[in-house]
């Protein structure tokens, strides 16, 4: 009886403590998102473990329906790491090499293209311009064409360097790189996918869109104004060529998908299940330039630390759709977030979650004497090299923080004499340097910014 009590205990204390975490994760969601509003729907696991799964916000503002985490959403330029992994499963049947030039495979390309290889267009290396600001292609990419027709309409442009000479982030090379599949797979890029992909995965719910602007009952949205939080849908924007047919985005970003489908992709990539592990290392390791330096991408992924956590992720937008889909190798740790307005990204919403989950940030003080004595150390203003003013004033028993005359922002007190505003893991360390007090900004994504020194 005493041993059933105990495990009775232990399993309690283990059920609080996952509801603690999940009314945690479901506080940040509300944070950076509004019921009545579009919203976003995200997913974490770790160790092959759902850590949680949510959904808030509006997915067609005309019917009013809530969203939900088996929606489908288009995924925008997460559709070039399956590009990419493409490429890759090609190159495994001995279909393709890495070092082939783009000419063998469009033959009738601009002849400035021609010589350009595969393995620089995988790496925004090659030198290729993009095509999404060419106003030319603007006035006709509200309608259907072939993937023959867009080649043929994007690629004017003369390449802007020498190839690995810099990095230059190239949505026409992504869609080269689709017709590269075709030939040399012999099958429409989106059935390609399907069948060496979708199928074997089981991602029931994933597809290549080929033309249209929207699939299901998910709509896109944008806003003149964000602040205002006015939405409209994306094609509806006046102020921006923002009704563009999904032929026309093909291999850089075409993909629609759910966050279970992606779960299953980001487990089966990784894993070697997609393509070999050797390939898939290739995929995550950052590209080397002819000057020495190494930039933040690889074959498909972006890599950098996150929070001083090694991260591989690509994010993805599309008018009317923001999408992130990040790994932390070294914890087993897969996220994804999807927003249906582009003018709300689901980045900083996931990285508090991720900070959270693998406790990236100091944990907020609950003993009252400790708050106090960090209250006494902070209050006080700080200054940046920039003049601007950080003011950190004690009410009652609450601190706030504000920048001159913006308004006061509720702050959190952290353990390790740090502090942070409301909604947020970024965080701020007060610190000695040179017999001064200085207060530092540490963000998650961006890391230890400036101090600010204390007047």
């Amino acid at each position: 009886m005493v041993r059933f009590i105990a495990l009775s205990v232990v399993i309690g204390m283990c059920s609080f403590s996952v509801l603690a975490q999940t009314l945690k994760f479901d506080t940040v969601l509300q944070c950076h998102n509004s019921l009545s509003e579009p919203g976003m729907v995200v997913r974490l696991e770790q160790s092959d473990k759902l850590i949680y799964s949510g959904a808030i916000g509006i997915a067609d503002l005309k019917t009013m329906r809530q969203l939900q985490v088996d929606d489908v959403f288009q995924i925008g330029s997460i559709t070039k790491t399956f590009t990419a992994a493409a490429i890759f499963k090609l190159l495994e049947s001995n279909k393709l090499s890495l070092k082939d030039p783009v000419g063998k495979f469009i033959p009738n390309i601009n002849p400035h293209y021609k010589h350009l290889i595969l393995e620089h267009i995988l790496s925004h290396t090659s030198g290729l311009p993009d095509y999404l600001d060419d106003p030319t292609v603007h006035k006709v990419w509200d309608e259907y064409a072939s993937i023959e027709d867009v080649i043929n309409r994007i690629t004017k442009k003369p390449v802007q360097s020498n190839p690995t000479e810099e990095y230059s982030y190239s949505n026409l090379g992504y869609i080269l790189l689709g017709k590269v599949i075709e030939v040399a797979s012999g099958l429409p890029y989106s059935a390609y996918l399907e069948e060496v992909f979708f199928k074997p995965l089981q991602m029931k719910n994933t597809f290549v869109m080929t033309k249209g602007l929207s699939v299901g009952n998910i709509q896109g949205y944008t806003t003149r104004d964000p602040a205002a939080k006015q939405y409209i849908k994306a094609e509806k924007l006046i102020s921006r060529s923002w009704k563009v047919d999904r032929s026309w985005i093909y291999s850089s970003g075409a993909i629609a998908s759910t966050l279970a489908d992606m779960s299953r992709w980001n487990k089966a990539l990784s894993s070697g299940e997609v393509i070999t592990l050797q390939n898939f290392t290739l995929m995550a390791t950052k590209t080397r330039l002819n000057s020495g330096k190494y930039i933040k991408y690889g074959l498909g992924l972006n890599i950098q630390p996150l929070a001083t956590v090694d991260s591989l992720s690509h994010e993805g937008m599309v008018p009317g759709f923001l999408s992130w889909n990040v790994s932390f190798p070294e914890h087993n740790l897969f996220a994804t977030a999807f927003s249906n307005a582009d003018t709300k990204h689901p980045g900083p919403m996931l990285l508090d979650m991720i900070a959270l989950q693998l406790k990236l940030s100091p944990e907020p003080l609950i003993d009252s004497q400790k708050v106090k004595q960090l209250a006494q150390k902070l209050v006080g203003r700080y200054q940046s090299s920039s003049s601007k003013v950080l003011t950190i004033s004690l009410e009652g028993n609450t601190l706030y923080a504000q920048y001159g005359d913006d308004t006061k922002r509720k702050i959190i007190p952290r353990e390790d004499s740090s502090f942070s505003n409301e909604c947020t893991e970024n965080y701020f360390q007060l610190r000695e340097n040179a017999g001064k007090s200085e207060i530092v900004p540490i963000y998650l994504y961006q890391g230890e910014q400036e101090a600010l020194i204390k007047l």
